[in-house]
């Protein structure tokens, strides 16, 4: 008799320790469930920043090219004005060296 009681507590002191680890390791499942929703959640998140930058990359590169086109017209605007100042700096001094001559 004293056997089988012994046997039942041992068999309840088993089923107490397996009810304890089922609990454990469901609350680790919940844990790891939250953990998971956080990532997701930071997933999307990210997933507008990167395309908030690719919008963005792509604005820049059409604001680039938009600048080189304005540079290259202003350095041939430049550039046309550079000769015309040459040449009417060759007049100034071709007038100051007639007029030098005939003083």
């Amino acid at each position: 008799m004293q056997e089988q009681v012994q046997l039942v507590d041992s068999s309840n002191q088993y089923l107490e320790s397996r009810s304890t680890a089922i609990e454990s390791i469901e609350s680790t499942l919940q844990e790891l469930g939250g953990i998971f929703q956080q990532l997701a959640q930071m997933v999307s998140e990210q997933r507008d920043m990167v395309q908030r930058i690719d919008a963005n990359t792509d604005d820049i590169e059409s604001n680039v090219a938009g600048a080189q086109t304005e540079l290259l017209k202003y350095y041939s605007y430049v550039s046309s004005n550079r000769w015309l100042m040459v040449k009417v700096f060759a007049v100034l001094i071709s007038s100051a060296v007639t007029l030098s001559v005939l003083s």
